[in-house]
């Protein structure tokens, strides 16, 4: 058996696609680094990430780039726009409980710290940012890597969707250890990003698409930080709409990392999984829960 390359898919194997991939990706995003504007530069990862994805796929692949989550359709709008509201009302859950619960303070509002023009183009950098994160992001660590690990963990007894899941616990991994350095990370953050990551996974392996995947990243990460102002993975935010300052017990609020190592996080993600499973189910015409297809069936099966 040839290491390198498979003669039967008449490609190279999955670890050497995904290694490039990974090579041409830094490639593309290194330029980003002498961009001072943060906004513009996590735009220029995007596309230098969606650049290397569009090459490695066509080229190494071979096959669309819909077969890693990404295609132009009403229906993949449709499911972006769901991701944002179902992450909008988890995060409105967990704020609601805080306040509820006298675990947080509103102290003002953005637009008081420099005038409403200037908070503006703040909170509009900021939604950009949190927009490109909520791509890159899922592009890295769900939709190429999950879709090559899984073909390249089919062999023997393995069949395509278990190879599948082992995909997504180990993408899971590798997502919550590449958060653990940030600001006031510990064990529990790591583990919740992991959950996290997961729980992220879910709706590309059911519907084959990553909008889902990137809208709830995103408006995760906006609504937390942009507009209930809480910490966003270890970060603060300075230009949410409401100003706020949490007092409640860090086991359930996260304390400085934010909601993400804390309980409410977990309820978080279990309600967004929840809607998830709720909405797959419906949409399959059978009404059970089944992966999509292409995770269902090896490499040969999808293309031909």
């Amino acid at each position: 058996m040839n290491i390198l390359y498979n003669n039967s898919e008449q490609r190279f194997r999955a670890g050497i696609r995904i290694v490039v991939f990974l090579v041409i990706s830094i490639l593309f995003i290194r330029p980003s680094s002498l961009i001072s504007i943060s906004w513009v530069a996590s735009l220029s990862i995007s596309l230098g990430c969606l650049l290397a994805a569009f090459l490695v796929v066509k080229g190494m692949d071979k096959r669309p780039i819909s077969s890693i989550g990404l295609e132009v359709s009403k229906v993949w709008w449709i499911e972006f726009g769901l991701g944002v509201f179902i992450a909008f009302l988890a995060q409105t859950i967990i704020f609601s409980i805080e306040y509820g619960s006298s675990w947080l303070e509103i102290t003002g509002y953005g637009w008081q710290r420099a005038g409403i023009e200037m908070w503006g183009w703040s909170a509009f950098t900021y939604f950009m940012t949190m927009l490109s994160v909520g791509f890159y992001e899922e592009l890295l660590f769900r939709g190429y890597p999950i879709k090559n690990l899984a073909e390249g963990f089919t062999f023997g007894k393995i069949t395509s969707q278990q190879a599948s899941w082992i995909a997504v616990i180990l993408t899971s991994v590798l997502f919550g250890l590449a958060h653990a350095g940030n600001p006031n990370a510990s064990a529990i953050s790591t583990f919740n990003i992991i959950l996290a990551g997961f729980m992220l996974a879910v709706p590309f392996l059911l519907t084959g698409r990553l909008a889902m995947s990137i809208g709830i990243h995103f408006s995760w990460n906006w609504v937390m930080g942009g507009i209930y102002g809480l910490p966003v993975s270890g970060l603060d935010g300075r230009r949410s709409v409401l100003q706020t300052n949490e007092t409640g017990p860090d086991i359930w609020t996260g304390g400085k990392f934010g909601p993400e190592a804390g309980l409410l996080g977990i309820l978080g993600m279990i309600f967004i999984l929840i809607c998830i499973l709720l909405y797959a189910r419906k949409q399959n015409p059978s009404g059970k829960l089944e992966l999509d297809e292409s995770f269902k069936n090896d490499y040969k099966r999808v293309s031909d």
